[in-house]
């Protein structure tokens, strides 16, 4: 019985906790819903430029005053916890905060200090399962609030007799959504997720509300199975309208994924980011693109 029970306990498969199907492990990205049911906790950090931009000035007897070159500086933090209570229910709870600011004195006065801080609540549920696809579904409910310092619309105030003029906007947003997300396993090696999502609620303009949208797709290669390589690498396409993305009241962002990842873990994730997107700000007649680097860690239970 002794030697039976030292088989068996030598034998055993371990639990494998990470995003597992056919195989393949699929990675985590910022800003893409995963599929999984799973238990976890996740945390981004992010941090992001755009290269130099000209903000345009006043033209006076053909000369441009109070024109300026500078810089804008992004930041973010995200934490997600997520606790599956069925192989096909999991609820989760979100936090994040985003920041837009100029990298000095010309590009603050013009475009001021932006940030949005909030989180969600929500639930994802397994709509479909097979040996190499995998789909769910999501419903959340979003909460946001925008801290909007503009010292050029200020003195503007000021100077028009605004009887309320105020540096500092702070204002709500809540909305509602759903969305579909899924994975795709190929093989051990090859795989791809996708996602789409729907919102609806309160903007960042008061007493107006707004449709917001999310849709992405990404690839990846994982050599860790054929190749005993704990390295995995993707890329990928959003496209998105939601604000905490947009960092703005309106307009749509295009933005270009890539990840270096470690796979050679069965509780945590390890990887680094790369996104780049265009950005509509309302100071510039052109959308600047803004370069992103972020840590993603994520340990599961």
């Amino acid at each position: 019985m002794f030697v039976a029970a030292g088989v068996n306990a030598q034998t055993e498969t371990p639990e494998v906790k990470t995003q597992l199907l056919n195989s393949h492990v699929f990675p985590s990205m910022n800003n893409f819903s995963s599929s999984f049911i799973s238990t976890h906790v996740q945390s981004n950090i992010g941090f992001g430029s755009t290269s130099k931009i000209k903000v345009p000035g006043v033209t006076i007897d053909d000369k441009e005053i109070l024109a300026f070159e500078g810089k804008l500086l992004f930041v973010h933090i995200y934490v997600r916890y997520q606790q599956r209570f069925t192989p096909w229910l999991s609820m989760y709870m979100t936090f994040a905060m985003a920041g837009r600011l100029g990298a000095d004195m010309s590009t603050i006065l013009v475009d001021g200090v932006n940030t949005l801080g909030g989180g969600d609540i929500g639930w994802l549920i397994r709509i479909k399962q097979t040996q190499k696809l995998n789909l769910s579904g999501s419903v959340y409910v979003k909460n946001l609030t925008g801290n909007f310092i503009n010292l050029t619309k200020y003195i503007e105030d000021i100077i028009d007799d605004n009887p309320n003029p105020q540096p500092i906007q702070r204002v709500p947003a809540m909305m509602m959504g759903g969305g579909v997300n899924g994975a795709y396993a190929f093989n051990s090696k090859y795989g791809f997720q996708f996602n789409t999502e729907f919102a609806y609620g309160e903007s960042f303009e008061r007493d107006k509300s707004k449709f917001y949208f999310t849709g992405g797709i990404v690839g990846d290669v994982d050599f860790m199975p054929e190749n005993n390589v704990p390295i995995g690498l993707a890329a990928g396409y959003i496209l998105s309208s939601a604000p905490e993305i947009i960092m703005n009241n309106s307009g749509i962002t295009n933005t270009f994924l890539g990840k270096l990842a470690y796979t050679g873990s069965n509780d945590y994730e390890l990887g680094l980011q790369f996104n780049y997107y265009n950005l509509k700000v309302e100071s510039l007649d052109t959308k600047p693109y803004v370069s992103k680097i972020i840590l993603m860690l994520k340990f599961y239970f």
